[in-house]
């Protein structure tokens, strides 16, 4: 893999661990010490969310125009101070200060996040692209398994405010690696007009940034019907499988008596299972549609979430259940990332890349804004944890669906894992 792109997967992989080490807890965090209901948890993530939305599209477009480099640093940047500040919020217990500060993170996070995808996409074309892809996706979740793994114990041991500040000095030292050493990809050096590097072993020749307006790069996304139909697929499933980031959590601690530190393992045993499967699990798909891979994915979600509200409901070893649950969604998540990182790229015509990421990234966050909504009213107003779990699933099978058809419609060059 190219040096570059093996650089940038160092770089968020410290800084997935820095945001791993707090993150998971933060809805537990509220509910427990600033008294958030659940509802109230649910109102706080989406309008949060609701804020962003329209931040990752224009950043997408923001991103063909500046540059992949340039953003991803600031990206960074904005993340370590920001994570900053919500450590001194959560100190004073200032539940207003730190939603503001989120707010202001959340939007330039959003703004920035295609310039990642858009970056590794200008490095590699077909299965490499998808390699690429994967390698990225390992590099995250090895960050991930070491920080919630930690994450549980310094939360008891230092208190939150204190955890999350060590997270933001951490964030800020892959910033550090990120700004001293990556190079600007053949897109940006394009933008520049500037020659490839002699470093890199193969070089590719840069890449001319396309001449369209902002208006007309809207125009042909909105004329792109496959694309959309395609966004709106992973959307849907992702209303189920976004349960996973909030729901799951408070679901499994409040409702299931899972402690803290089990959480913690729990969630450290996703991310080991992606690192340790996610590559031969891409090698395995190979050849296959993405569409077909995506359905396969959010097939394992709906068993595994079934699985976890039937274990409930029966009082039938809670903790086993969660880590079965845990390890079966787990594979699901691996095969479901592969499609939804990689096909946005291949479906956008060129110049359009950063904006096709940050469009079908703004369908995924209004889908997972939805998910955090409707979870937190099913807890709320549901009992039967079988019944809870069956609406949240629902989504999927519509969403099912709608990949297929949209399978119809793509080419098979394009769909080609």
């Amino acid at each position: 893999m190219e040096r570059d792109l093996r650089l940038l997967s160092l770089g968020y992989a410290v800084r997935t661990f820095g945001a791993a080490i707090y993150n998971p807890f933060l809805a537990l965090f509220l509910y427990s010490i600033l008294h958030v209901g659940y509802l109230e948890l649910g109102i706080i993530f989406v309008g949060l969310g609701a804020l962003q939305l329209p931040f990752g599209f224009v950043g997408g477009l923001w991103t063909d125009r500046v540059g992949r480099r340039r953003l991803i640093v600031l990206s960074l940047a904005a993340e370590a101070t920001s994570t900053a500040a919500l450590a001194y919020a959560f100190q004073i217990h200032s539940l207003v200060l730190g939603v503001a500060v989120a707010g202001v993170a959340g939007c330039v996070l959003a703004a920035t996040g295609p310039a990642f995808s858009a970056y590794i996409a200008d490095w590699e074309k077909g299965s490499e692209r998808t390699m690429a892809f994967t390698w990225y996706r390992i590099s995250f979740n090895a960050g991930f398994a070491a920080g919630v793994a930690v994450g549980g114990s310094l939360v008891v041991y230092l208190g939150f405010p204190w955890t999350v500040a060590l997270s933001a000095t951490i964030i800020g030292v892959a910033t550090l690696i990120v700004l001293a050493f990556l190079r600007p990809s053949p897109y940006d050096r394009g933008m520049r007009s500037e020659a490839p590097s002699p470093a890199s072993a193969k070089p590719p020749k840069p890449i001319a940034p396309h001449s369209r307006s902002l208006r007309e790069s809207f125009s042909l996304l909105l004329a792109d019907r496959t694309a959309l139909l395609a966004a709106l697929g992973f959307a849907l499933v992702g209303l189920t499988s976004s349960q996973w980031n909030v729901t799951y959590s408070l679901f499994v601690h409040n409702k299931m008596g899972i402690s803290y530190a089990m959480l913690g393992i729990g969630f450290a045993l996703n991310g080991v299972v992606v690192v340790v499967g996610q590559f031969s699990t891409t090698r395995m798909v190979l050849g296959l549609r993405h569409t077909t891979i995506a359905i396969l994915g959010g097939a394992l979600y709906v068993a595994a979430f079934l699985m976890l509200g039937l274990s409930t409901l029966l009082l039938l070893l809670p903790v086993a259940f969660f880590f079965l649950a845990t390890l079966v969604l787990t594979v699901g998540e691996n095969l479901g990332s592969i499609p939804t990182s990689t096909l946005p790229s291949n479906l956008a015509p060129s110049g359009e890349v950063g904006a096709y990421n940050g469009a079908f990234g703004t369908f995924a966050g209004a889908s997972g804004l939805a998910a955090v909504f409707i979870g937190g009213a099913v807890l709320a107003s549901v009992s039967n944890p079988l019944l809870e779990w069956g609406i949240m699933v629902l989504p999927a099978f519509p969403g099912f669906l709608l990949l297929r058809y949209a399978a119809t419609r793509i080419p098979i060059q394009k769909d080609r894992a």
